[in-house]
Protein backbone atom coordinates (compact mmCIF):
# COMPACT_ATOMS: atom_id res chain seq x y z
CA UNK A 1 0.00 0.00 0.00
CA UNK A 2 2.76 2.45 0.94
CA UNK A 3 4.62 1.63 -2.26
CA UNK A 4 1.52 2.34 -4.33
CA UNK A 5 0.98 5.68 -2.61
CA UNK A 6 4.63 6.61 -3.09
CA UNK A 7 4.43 5.73 -6.78
CA UNK A 8 1.27 7.79 -7.33
CA UNK A 9 2.76 10.73 -5.49
CA UNK A 10 5.91 10.66 -7.59
CA UNK A 11 3.99 10.30 -10.84
CA UNK A 12 1.86 13.29 -9.91
CA UNK A 13 4.97 15.33 -9.14
CA UNK A 14 6.54 14.33 -12.48
CA UNK A 15 3.36 15.25 -14.36
CA UNK A 16 3.04 18.70 -12.77
CA UNK A 17 6.77 19.50 -13.09
CA UNK A 18 6.79 18.28 -16.71
CA UNK A 19 3.80 20.40 -17.67
CA UNK A 20 5.33 23.46 -16.05
CA UNK A 21 8.59 23.05 -17.98
CA UNK A 22 6.73 22.37 -21.22
CA UNK A 23 4.81 25.66 -20.93
CA UNK A 24 8.16 27.41 -20.87
CA UNK A 25 9.55 25.46 -23.81
CA UNK A 26 11.54 22.97 -21.73
CA UNK A 27 11.15 19.28 -21.12
CA UNK A 28 11.36 16.79 -18.23
CA UNK A 29 12.56 13.25 -18.87
CA UNK A 30 12.22 10.83 -15.96
CA UNK A 31 13.89 7.42 -16.02
CA UNK A 32 13.04 5.78 -12.70
CA UNK A 33 13.53 2.14 -11.77
CA UNK A 34 11.44 2.79 -8.67
CA UNK A 35 9.63 5.77 -7.18
CA UNK A 36 11.87 7.56 -4.65
CA UNK A 37 10.87 8.34 -1.09
CA UNK A 38 10.01 12.03 -1.19
CA UNK A 39 10.14 13.51 2.33
CA UNK A 40 8.87 16.78 0.89
CA UNK A 41 8.21 18.39 -2.50
CA UNK A 42 11.17 18.37 -4.91
CA UNK A 43 11.20 21.85 -6.45
CA UNK A 44 12.36 22.56 -9.99
CA UNK A 45 13.52 26.15 -10.38
CA UNK A 46 14.27 27.62 -13.78
CA UNK A 47 14.63 30.80 -15.76
CA UNK A 48 12.52 31.92 -18.67
CA UNK A 49 13.87 29.40 -21.21
CA UNK A 50 14.71 26.05 -19.59
CA UNK A 51 16.18 23.19 -21.58
CA UNK A 52 15.66 19.48 -20.96
CA UNK A 53 16.10 18.09 -17.46
CA UNK A 54 16.78 14.35 -17.34
CA UNK A 55 16.32 12.58 -14.01
CA UNK A 56 17.62 9.01 -13.67
CA UNK A 57 16.61 7.45 -10.39
CA UNK A 58 17.61 4.05 -9.08
CA UNK A 59 15.90 1.86 -6.51
CA UNK A 60 15.52 2.84 -2.89
CA UNK A 61 16.42 6.53 -3.37
CA UNK A 62 15.45 9.02 -0.65
CA UNK A 63 14.94 12.75 -1.26
CA UNK A 64 14.59 14.97 1.82
CA UNK A 65 12.75 18.20 2.51
CA UNK A 66 13.30 21.49 0.66
CA UNK A 67 15.46 19.98 -2.10
CA UNK A 68 15.80 21.95 -5.33
CA UNK A 69 16.88 21.20 -8.88
CA UNK A 70 17.94 24.55 -10.33
CA UNK A 71 18.10 24.86 -14.15
CA UNK A 72 20.00 27.44 -16.18
CA UNK A 73 18.47 29.10 -19.24
CA UNK A 74 18.83 27.43 -22.62
CA UNK A 75 20.87 24.39 -21.59
CA UNK A 76 20.10 20.77 -20.75
CA UNK A 77 21.00 19.01 -17.53
CA UNK A 78 21.25 15.49 -16.13
CA UNK A 79 20.81 14.33 -12.54
CA UNK A 80 21.43 10.65 -11.81
CA UNK A 81 20.79 9.09 -8.39
CA UNK A 82 22.09 5.54 -7.95
CA UNK A 83 20.41 2.76 -5.99
CA UNK A 84 20.01 3.65 -2.33
CA UNK A 85 21.33 7.20 -2.72
CA UNK A 86 20.19 9.64 -0.03
CA UNK A 87 19.63 13.37 -0.41
CA UNK A 88 18.94 14.87 3.00
CA UNK A 89 17.31 18.31 3.41
CA UNK A 90 17.95 21.66 1.70
CA UNK A 91 20.05 20.19 -1.12
CA UNK A 92 20.50 22.33 -4.24
CA UNK A 93 21.42 20.55 -7.46
CA UNK A 94 22.42 22.79 -10.37
CA UNK A 95 22.97 20.81 -13.61
CA UNK A 96 23.75 23.96 -15.59
CA UNK A 97 24.41 22.33 -18.94
CA UNK A 98 26.27 19.47 -17.28
CA UNK A 99 25.66 16.27 -15.39
CA UNK A 100 25.50 15.35 -11.71
CA UNK A 101 25.90 11.64 -11.07
CA UNK A 102 25.54 10.38 -7.50
CA UNK A 103 26.53 6.77 -6.95
CA UNK A 104 24.77 3.94 -5.19
CA UNK A 105 24.34 4.39 -1.42
CA UNK A 106 26.03 7.79 -1.48
CA UNK A 107 24.84 10.38 1.03
CA UNK A 108 24.44 14.09 0.30
CA UNK A 109 23.74 15.65 3.67
CA UNK A 110 21.88 18.79 4.75
CA UNK A 111 22.63 22.07 3.02
CA UNK A 112 24.90 20.85 0.21
CA UNK A 113 25.16 22.55 -3.18
CA UNK A 114 26.29 20.66 -6.28
CA UNK A 115 26.75 22.73 -9.45
CA UNK A 116 27.89 21.31 -12.77
CA UNK A 117 28.56 22.66 -16.23
CA UNK A 118 30.63 19.55 -16.96
CA UNK A 119 30.88 16.07 -15.45
CA UNK A 120 30.40 15.84 -11.70
CA UNK A 121 30.56 12.34 -10.21
CA UNK A 122 30.13 11.30 -6.59
CA UNK A 123 31.15 7.67 -6.15
CA UNK A 124 29.39 4.79 -4.47
CA UNK A 125 29.08 5.03 -0.67
CA UNK A 126 30.65 8.49 -0.74
CA UNK A 127 29.51 11.08 1.81
CA UNK A 128 29.18 14.84 1.41
CA UNK A 129 28.80 16.27 4.91
CA UNK A 130 26.62 19.23 5.81
CA UNK A 131 27.07 22.40 3.75
CA UNK A 132 29.57 20.92 1.29
CA UNK A 133 29.95 22.79 -2.02
CA UNK A 134 30.98 21.01 -5.23
CA UNK A 135 31.56 23.34 -8.19
CA UNK A 136 32.27 21.66 -11.52
CA UNK A 137 33.13 23.57 -14.69
CA UNK A 138 34.72 20.68 -16.59
CA UNK A 139 35.19 17.61 -14.36
CA UNK A 140 35.08 16.77 -10.65
CA UNK A 141 35.34 13.11 -9.64
CA UNK A 142 34.96 11.83 -6.09
CA UNK A 143 35.88 8.15 -5.94
CA UNK A 144 33.98 5.45 -4.11
CA UNK A 145 33.89 5.79 -0.30
CA UNK A 146 35.23 9.38 -0.32
CA UNK A 147 34.14 11.29 2.79
CA UNK A 148 33.92 15.08 2.82
CA UNK A 149 33.28 16.48 6.30
CA UNK A 150 31.28 19.63 7.03
CA UNK A 151 31.84 22.78 4.95
CA UNK A 152 34.30 21.30 2.48
CA UNK A 153 34.55 23.14 -0.86
CA UNK A 154 35.75 21.48 -4.06
CA UNK A 155 36.10 23.55 -7.25
CA UNK A 156 37.76 22.81 -10.57
CA UNK A 157 37.82 26.42 -11.80
CA UNK A 158 38.30 30.07 -10.99
CA UNK A 159 38.49 33.39 -12.80
CA UNK A 160 41.92 34.57 -13.94
CA UNK A 161 41.99 37.74 -11.85
CA UNK A 162 44.85 39.90 -13.20
CA UNK A 163 44.73 42.89 -10.86
CA UNK A 164 43.25 45.19 -13.50
CA UNK A 165 40.07 47.19 -13.22
CA UNK A 166 38.15 44.55 -15.19
CA UNK A 167 35.40 43.01 -13.08
CA UNK A 168 36.62 39.57 -12.05
CA UNK A 169 33.45 37.90 -13.36
CA UNK A 170 34.25 39.22 -16.85
CA UNK A 171 37.73 37.70 -16.81
CA UNK A 172 38.40 34.25 -18.34
CA UNK A 173 37.55 31.07 -16.47
CA UNK A 174 40.53 28.78 -15.91
CA UNK A 175 39.60 25.14 -15.25
CA UNK A 176 41.38 21.85 -14.57
CA UNK A 177 39.83 18.59 -13.45
CA UNK A 178 39.77 17.56 -9.78
CA UNK A 179 40.05 13.87 -8.89
CA UNK A 180 39.88 12.19 -5.49
CA UNK A 181 40.78 8.51 -5.32
CA UNK A 182 38.93 5.85 -3.39
CA UNK A 183 38.54 6.29 0.38
CA UNK A 184 39.95 9.83 0.61
CA UNK A 185 38.87 11.70 3.75
CA UNK A 186 38.73 15.51 3.83
CA UNK A 187 38.20 16.98 7.31
CA UNK A 188 36.14 20.07 8.17
CA UNK A 189 36.67 23.31 6.19
CA UNK A 190 39.03 21.83 3.59
CA UNK A 191 39.24 23.66 0.25
CA UNK A 192 40.29 21.68 -2.84
CA UNK A 193 41.23 23.81 -5.86
CA UNK A 194 41.45 23.22 -9.60
CA UNK A 195 43.86 20.60 -10.85
CA UNK A 196 44.18 18.77 -7.51
CA UNK A 197 44.54 15.00 -7.77
CA UNK A 198 44.45 13.25 -4.41
CA UNK A 199 45.47 9.60 -4.26
CA UNK A 200 43.46 6.82 -2.65
CA UNK A 201 43.33 6.48 1.15
CA UNK A 202 44.80 9.95 1.75
CA UNK A 203 43.60 12.15 4.62
CA UNK A 204 43.38 15.94 4.29
CA UNK A 205 43.64 17.78 7.63
CA UNK A 206 41.00 20.30 8.75
CA UNK A 207 41.28 23.74 7.17
CA UNK A 208 43.81 22.71 4.52
CA UNK A 209 43.89 24.31 1.07
CA UNK A 210 44.82 21.71 -1.53
CA UNK A 211 46.23 23.29 -4.68
CA UNK A 212 46.68 21.75 -8.12
CA UNK A 213 49.04 18.86 -8.68
CA UNK A 214 49.52 15.26 -7.63
CA UNK A 215 49.02 14.35 -3.96
CA UNK A 216 50.04 10.73 -3.35
CA UNK A 217 47.94 7.97 -1.81
CA UNK A 218 48.17 6.99 1.83
CA UNK A 219 49.49 10.28 3.21
CA UNK A 220 48.26 12.90 5.67
CA UNK A 221 48.10 16.23 3.84
CA UNK A 222 47.67 19.57 5.60
CA UNK A 223 48.42 23.27 5.70
CA UNK A 224 47.96 26.33 3.47
CA UNK A 225 48.94 25.45 0.84
CA UNK A 226 48.66 21.76 1.71
CA UNK A 227 51.86 19.72 1.92
CA UNK A 228 52.71 16.13 2.77
CA UNK A 229 52.85 15.78 6.56
CA UNK A 230 53.41 12.08 7.17
CA UNK A 231 52.64 8.66 5.68
CA UNK A 232 49.66 6.95 7.28
CA UNK A 233 50.27 3.79 9.30
CA UNK A 234 48.07 1.56 7.18
CA UNK A 235 49.50 2.63 3.82
CA UNK A 236 51.82 0.46 1.75
CA UNK A 237 55.03 2.40 2.14
CA UNK A 238 56.92 -0.02 -0.05
CA UNK A 239 54.86 1.26 -2.99
CA UNK A 240 57.36 3.01 -5.32
CA UNK A 241 54.70 5.58 -6.24
CA UNK A 242 54.88 7.03 -2.71
CA UNK A 243 57.51 9.75 -2.14
CA UNK A 244 60.18 9.24 0.48
CA UNK A 245 60.60 11.71 3.35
Amino acid sequence: MLTAIRTLRFRWWALVAGLRLRRLGGRLVVEAAHAPRLRGPLRVENGAQPGTLTLRIGRGVTVGRECVVDLADGVDGLVELGDGAVLQSRIRLQPWGGEIRIGARAQIRDGCELKSKGRLRVGERAICGRNVTLHCHTAVTLGDCVDLAERVTVTDSDHAVDGSGTWFMDQPVVADAVVMGRNVFCATNVVVLRGARIGANAVVAAGAVVTGGEHPPGWLIGGIPAKLLKPLAGARHDDPSLPLR
